[in-house]
């Protein structure tokens, strides 16, 4: 008999993964300069949508609680990441990428120092995983961008 939960989260972790895909085929195409405009608007906007995503999870934690307590600064911390993602849509790319790398682990970093006890621990090395791979993906990207500086 198969286990829903444990299906549930298989599924979870692949469709986590695949979804850093876009961002390594895009930070790799921003070192090929017929493809590098393109793909360093689109590697930002996908970083950017990425973090507003992250921040979301937490207004979606909250939506059943709201009896409980004081939601306000698990809502705000997630409105916060949006915002940071759409400031770093409207920076040059050289201050916009290091902005969102800075965002995706800023998001990581708070979940687990504020809100470990509340998260599963599955979701949470799956967001160990994903951090770490898009911020090296943006990283790559970035490096595309500062390398005709030099």
């Amino acid at each position: 008999m198969a286990d829903p939960r444990a299906d549930n989260i298989r599924r979870t972790r692949a469709l986590t993964l695949v979804s850093l895909a876009p961002m390594y085929l895009l930070a790799i195409l921003a070192w090929a300069d017929p493809w590098r405009e393109m793909a360093l608007m689109a590697l930002l906007a996908y970083a950017a949508i990425s973090l507003t995503f992250a921040g979301a999870i937490h207004w979606g934690r909250v939506l059943g609680q709201f009896n409980n307590s004081n939601q306000f600064p698990t809502q705000l911390f997630g409105v916060l990441a949006a915002f940071i993602g759409w400031a770093g849509l409207l920076l040059p790319r050289e201050m916009g990428i290091p902005m969102l790398c800075a965002g995706l682990t800023f998001v990581w970093g708070t979940e687990q120092m504020l809100f470990s006890d509340d998260l599963p621990s599955w979701y949470r090395k799956l967001r160990n995983q994903l951090t770490g791979g898009a911020v090296l993906a943006m990283l790559i990207g970035w490096a595309a961008v500062m390398m005709p500086m030099f």
